[in-house]
């Protein structure tokens, strides 16, 4: 067994080139494969190694959850080879990589060191898990490799098949790449260079029926330790006499007991009952005959860390109501059988149909930790750090952001988190800010805050911004006046306004300038008086200083906000519709990665016309390579409504606060909450969020260093 372990390692060594060629190996890496041999196997056998990304089946809503539960057991029934499903669970050492540069650097190495300082306590684990399958030629290996990419991708897994230096490291796993290595092995565990180790394996299963996610008490352990489910098919006549045999063991057990008059054996009942139960399923073909190991390595630097880590994963057995034993003098076996070899060494196994199979599906927990993601906070279960990278293509079916949380939850808080996180991206931002809460971000971060009211330098002009699009900039002016006449205009009324803003522009381009809102007073004042009336208030003293001259807004690279704490509440939704109209023209002609924000929007979705161009964003912000992140206090304003609930269910990721329970009754349907999820948003502390990324449902928290709160605060100086 140590020659296969040795094997395998050493030619990971000769394939970096750190040791020359000594001698036919057990086990070889060639490319994208593992070659190995074992007493069970002839020479030759090939193994190929997928790595997999994060799902929780718990977390799942339970129509998605049964659909992955209904995958995995096709991929279950349809096994021809074995296969192996490894955890493999590693203390979190270290949380970036490249340090970021740029005028946002402080920032960077502020969130650096915070995580690392988080980090050194060595009790956040991180979790991969790998699939290895087997097949006797490279054609076969690619075959199965490729309908096992495509089943877990129906289960919400996606696979990618490591090859290279991928491959090299997960096969070696830290171990020393020197053939001369010395391994000894004791009772209590085993010793391979400077690693200590001792197996666990699988001796008795929980004597009652059992679901999807069941594992999850071991498989979710805080220790450094590596998993192995093993699934090996069984020939069907094998395993009808191995049944036969055992229920006439327990019928004969059952008979001594009567017979000297002893208390029946509960787990001779339960065995009898199981295998019993096994037999009419297989014989009626309901299901495949597969052997089921369950094998688990503790591993440390000494005896005493495998030791707690030990007492970690018994304990992890006992939750799940498995039989564990340690796998005395067969630890380098266990070892084996723990690493992505695609062999189980021990040999032992449980016979089970390949329904029960299905149900040791082992992606139990999801992280949310994207390649060069925005660092939001800490996943509450494991501490480990969530990122999320929205313009990831791979993830994301779209970079759009919603947040939801109600006052004194941390919405504001959470997106001034991005924001910042953004900057150091090198992402843009523009935020519409109702309330006034985001200029001491925007002036830590050098960008520029506008203030747009009444009595201040700033305009809007509804004609600007239409890309010389005349049938855009008309329809745009009779969004305007239905929100300024509070939404009660008619058919009759709207063409009338339609009308008046084509002569608008015709007057104006024939003296050479911009149009403005009160060139459309002569029309209006001749065939819809009211409305006139209406927009004639906006067009003279300080409404018409903000929305009748050119527009004096202009957004820079960087950080950029727009106040309307200071505008009457009637008028926000006018201001906020010019502006919106505007972004999005900004957006079409200027392409590049860019968050829309719109804090506090459920507010202004009560008129049509706003919802409406924020459905077009929703939409099409994708195709031009933006980002709308949209936020509100109360969920009802936005999911009352069909353009509401587009909105929202159409942002790839979600973050979803506390909430009153009348509202998260709501989101339960809009997102496909579970019970325990709304719980959870009804008991939600300050910053607490529930983030929804596609199939990933991560609780976290909001975790930031003390430079960032302060920035987040409005603290001046920092």
């Amino acid at each position: 067994m140590a020659g296969m372990i040795r094997g395998a390692i050493a030619n990971a060594g000769r394939a970096r080139g750190a040791i020359p060629n000594a001698g036919r190996p057990r086990a070889a890496l060639d490319g994208v494969v593992v070659v190995r041999g074992d007493r069970s196997e002839r020479l030759g056998v090939m193994s190929a190694v997928l790595a997999t990304s994060d799902l929780d089946i718990e977390s799942l809503d339970p129509a998605r959850k049964a659909a992955a539960a209904a995958a995995f057991a096709r991929m279950c029934h349809t096994l021809e080879r074995p296969m192996q499903l490894l955890v493999r669970i590693r203390r979190l050492i270290e949380t970036e990589t490249v340090p970021a540069a740029g005028p946002h650097a402080r920032f960077d190495t502020a969130m650096r060191e915070y995580w690392a300082g988080l980090a050194s306590d060595g009790q956040r684990h991180t979790r991969e898990v790998f699939v290895i399958l087997t097949a006797p030629s490279p054609a076969a290996l690619d075959s199965a490799c490729g309908q096992a990419c495509d089943r877990l991708a129906a289960l919400g897994v996606r696979a990618i098949r490591l090859a290279g230096e991928g491959l090299i490291t997960a096969v070696t796993d830290g171990f020393e790449h020197d053939t001369a290595v010395a391994w000894s092995e004791f009772r209590e565990h085993a010793v391979y260079g400077d690693r200590v180790v001792r197996g666990h394996a699988l001796q008795r299963l929980p004597g009652h029926p059992v679901g999807p996610g069941w594992l999850a008490p071991l498989l979710s352990v805080q220790a450094e330790a590596d998993i192995a489910i093993h699934l090996e098919p069984a020939p069907l006549g094998d395993a009808l006499g191995r049944l036969n045999r055992r229920l006439r063991d327990f019928s004969s057990h059952r008979m001594l007991e009567v017979e000297r008059g002893a208390l029946g054996d509960v787990h001779v009942d339960i065995g009898l009952d199981s295998a019993t139960a096994l037999r009419d399923r297989l014989a009626r073909n309901i299901g495949r005959p597969l052997h089921l190991s369950v094998i688990a390595t503790a591993r440390g630097a000494s005896v005493d860390a495998v030791r707690t880590n030990s007492e970690v994963l018994r304990l992890g057995f006992a939750s799940a109501l498995i039989g564990v034993e340690v796998t005395h003098f067969r630890h380098m076996a266990a070892l084996a059988s723990t690493m992505p070899l695609g062999v189980n060494a021990l040999h032992s196994g449980k016979l089970v149909d390949s329904t029960a199979a299905a149900t040791c599906i082992p992606w139990i927990e999801a992280g949310c930790s994207d390649p060069d993601g925005y660092r939001l906070g800490a996943a509450m279960r494991s501490g480990l750090p969530v990122r999320v990278a929205p313009f990831d293509t791979a993830r994301h079916a779209n970079a759009n952001i919603a947040v939801f949380a109600a006052s004194g939850h941390g919405k504001s808080f959470a997106i001034g988190t991005l924001v910042l996180e953004a900057a150091v991206a090198g992402v843009n931002s523009v935020i519409i800010d109702p309330e006034g809460e985001y200029r001491g971000l925007v002036s830590a971060l050098g960008g520029r805050y506008l203030e747009l009211a009444p009595g201040t330098d700033a305009a809007v002009n509804v004609f600007e911004g239409a890309d010389d699009d005349p049938e855009e900039t008309v329809a745009a002016v009779v969004d305007l006046v239905t929100v300024l006449c509070g939404d009660r205009l008619g058919d009759v009324e709207r063409a009338v306004v339609d009308s008046a803003a084509r002569a608008a522009m015709e007057r104006a381009r024939s003296e050479h300038r911009a149009p403005l809102l009160e060139d459309c007073l002569a029309l209006l004042d001749a065939e819809a008086r009211p409305v006139a009336m209406v927009v004639r208030r906006f067009c003279t003293g300080g409404l018409g200083a903000l929305f009748n001259r050119p527009t004096s807004l202009a957004v820079d690279s960087g950080v950029c906000a727009i106040s309307l704490r200071d505008m009457p509440p009637e008028h926000v939704p006018a201001a906020t519709l010019i502006v919106a109209r505007w972004l999005w023209e900004l957006v079409r002609l200027d392409r590049r990665r860019r968050h829309i924000v719109f804090d506090e929007v459920g507010a202004l979705c009560v008129h049509r016309p706003l919802r409406d161009l924020l459905v077009q964003l929703a939409r099409r912000c994708r195709k031009y390579g933006a980002s709308l992140v949209v936020a509100t206090q109360n969920a009802q304003d936005l999911l009352g409504t069909d353009e509401g609930s587009v909105i929202a269910t159409n942002c790839a990721v979600v973050l979803l606060g506390g909430h009153r329970a009348a509202e998260t009754a709501r989101m339960e349907q809009a997102f496909g909450l579970t019970e325990a999820q709304r719980g959870l948003l009804e008991s939600a502390s300050r910053g607490e969020f529930l983030l929804l990324a596609g199939d990933r449902r991560v609780a976290m928290r909001i975790e930031v260093p003390e430079l960032h709160r302060s920035v987040l605060a409005g603290e001046t100086g920092v």
